[in-house]
């Protein structure tokens, strides 16, 4: 966290804690209902105040989303084989509950995925067959943490309209304080629902996040409001909208929130801005993880996973199979190979991550998990990080038998 959010946190820590009471009941920061800090959020995306609920993290705002949509008998949604348990999760609740069909589309293998195009992926993630169209909801990522592929949110709009889907629900976990989210290609009113955190890319504090909701007046039978205490605005004020609570404040009065956080999290945003705005933090970003991609590429291009062709499927996550450095043709895709480069690089202060994903394409998911290396490029890094990784990994590959 740079300082100034450290230090916002802090201070309003301390001033939760001299007087809880009238915090929560009347001040401008801190109260239940979050107007400010909602509507700063607003700002910042470029959407209105009553888009946005203030949450505890990605996970909360999509089960938010998940479990409120009314989903009935036979229902069915459209996800992939890449998606994090915050997508999984709460959709296997309602398949458990409610017999929701689910439509799983995998991932094309490394070998094509790191040239392809981001039309080409998007038709082969979601053709237009019947088995796909009709469905409540498009249920995707952002940006990917398995391949770091980024998915652009007007042609997944643009796929969702094609196959008559009506709902697009965006898990934007590795996107949020990466990605620009005000351009026309990555804005959020391209999404129905979009759930991001703030103690990632944003680099505010843990327990913050923000759900963005497009339709601000949804109200049952169509959206309910889990994680609430407001159900009963909704069952009173009957067909009169305009006595409602906009959605996203009824799911922001939930008891006592981590509000100090939320305001932290603001002054995050606020240090984006005065660092020259999302755009320039996601150029930055972005030739970071070019300089990675290159290193694997000009030594190993057969180990790389990470589209590396198109820009529009290109974000700050770099994923790569571990490779002799000596013979670069050779790479791993076991779990153990994967671990011991990452624990190997963490021993030299450069930490990254193994992660695992199915590599299996059109054979079937769960056929061929593979496990690679990944690394994130943040706005804190420099030109002179990359350099000290790429030593470091030469050192470490060198040693792979």
């Amino acid at each position: 966290m740079p300082d100034c959010v450290l230090s916002t946190l802090q201070d309003k820590l301390q001033q939760w804690a001299s007087n809880p009471t009238t915090s929560y009941e009347l001040d401008e920061e801190l109260n239940k209902y979050q107007h400010l800090n909602r509507a700063e959020a607003a700002r910042f995306f470029g959407v209105e105040k009553n888009n946005i609920c203030l949450t505890d993290n990605t996970t909360m705002g999509c089960n938010m989303t998940l479990l409120g949509l009314n989903f009935r008998l036979d229902d069915k949604v459209v996800t992939t084989n890449h998606e994090h348990n915050a997508i999984k999760s709460p959709l296997q609740v309602v398949q458990a509950r409610q017999g929701l069909r689910i439509e799983t589309r995998a991932f094309p293998p490394a070998k094509e995925l790191r040239t392809m195009s981001s039309t080409q992926l998007l038709d082969f993630l979601f053709p237009n067959i019947p088995a796909l169209q009709g469905a409540k909801a498009l249920c995707v990522s952002h940006v990917y943490p398995t391949t770091g592929v980024r998915l652009p949110l007007r042609l997944l709009r643009q796929k969702a309209d094609e196959l008559n889907i009506p709902y697009l629900v965006v898990d934007g976990a590795q996107a949020m304080g990466m990605v620009d989210l005000g351009k026309q290609g990555d804005s959020l009113e391209n999404c129905d629902f979009y759930a991001g955190p703030g103690h990632k890319w944003m680099n505010g504090p843990p327990g913050t996040g923000v759900l963005y909701i497009k339709n601000a007046g949804i109200r049952p039978p169509e959206f309910y409001p889990m994680v609430s205490q407001r159900m009963s605005k909704y069952t009173d004020c009957g067909n009169d909208t305009e006595i409602c609570f906009p959605m996203a404040e009824a799911l922001q009065v939930r008891g006592c929130s981590n509000t100090p956080g939320f305001a932290a999290m603001i002054t995050a945003m606020q240090f984006i801005e005065s660092a020259g705005g999302s755009a320039r933090v996601e150029k930055h970003i972005l030739g970071l993880a070019q300089k990675v991609k290159s290193i694997i590429l000009s030594r190993s291009p057969g180990s790389m996973i990470s589209p590396h062709a198109d820009s529009a499927l290109q974000s700050g996550l770099s994923a790569f199979f571990p490779f002799r450095w000596d013979r670069p043709e050779v790479s791993y895709q076991d779990k153990e190979t994967a671990d011991r480069v990452v624990q190997a690089l963490m021993k030299k202060d450069i930490q990254v991550r193994s992660i695992g994903f199915d590599n299996s394409g059109s054979k079937g998911p769960g056929s061929d998990t593979a496990y690679a290396i990944r690394v994130s490029t943040a706005r804190f890094n420099s030109a002179g990080d990359i350099d000290t990784f790429s030593a470091a990994l030469q050192e470490v590959l060198k040693k792979l038998p």
